[in-house]
């Protein structure tokens, strides 16, 4: 089952914006999950993790994966749109501690922001199995999952084979195939773009360079 996209927004973006169920509004588009770095301004611990960000934004980790995270640092955050008695809020899948060069990455995800805003698509109330289903096919194989899980392959080995032998392949696609969180295939994309092994044709799309 294909997730739905974690979309890069500023903070006062999701306290601004409408909420219809679980899905927020972003420049008259429907999105599920976000991706928001701000500076973390309280903690606190019932049941479960509660994290309160910069503008008043409320992050929620039901399974206290975010244990380690303390006051004051910058963390960009992973997760789904929520709404409990009145009170947006952002359940925790992922994060990453962004602490040093913290004016360099605020920079960087204004400009990530900006160019990437074009692509937001409006994600409507079928399940990101719908979409699957009847959007496009499934282009994995048994042989090729075999081939890239073989021990000894490192994951950019793993995504410069996957992207090699689909021609072109989806960012949503690549997260499904390897196996590993957004921050590392961020990472690994990143220095297979600098190295020339791949271009970006568009978008969330790869392609290996012939």
């Amino acid at each position: 089952m294909t997730r739905w996209t974690a979309y890069k927004i500023k903070p006062v973006e999701f306290l601004e914006s409408e909420i219809v169920g679980n899905t927020l509004i972003i420049e008259g588009k429907r999105i599920h999950r976000v991706r928001i770095l701000g500076e973390v301004k309280r903690v606190s611990e019932t049941s479960i993790l509660t994290f309160e960000l910069e503008e008043g934004i409320t992050v929620k980790d039901f399974e206290k994966k975010g244990k380690n995270i303390k006051e004051k640092d910058l963390v960009d955050i992973i997760g789904k749109v929520g709404y409990f008695e009145g009170s947006p809020y952002i359940s925790l899948e992922l994060y990453k501690v962004r602490n040093e060069n913290k004016e360099k990455w605020r920079e960087l995800r204004d400009l990530e922001i900006e160019i990437t805003r074009k692509y937001i698509k409006d994600e409507d109330e079928k399940t990101p199995g719908d979409y699957s289903k009847d959007d496009r096919e499934d282009l994995i194989t048994e042989e090729i999952q075999k081939d890239v899980y073989k021990e000894g392959i490192d994951n950019k080995d793993i995504v410069l084979k996957v992207i090699k032998d689909r021609k072109s392949v989806e960012y949503e696609e690549l997260l499904k195939v390897v196996k590993i969180d957004e921050y590392e295939l961020d990472k690994i994309l990143e220095e297979l773009l600098e190295k020339g092994y791949i271009y970006e044709p568009k978008a969330g799309l790869y392609k290996t360079v012939d």
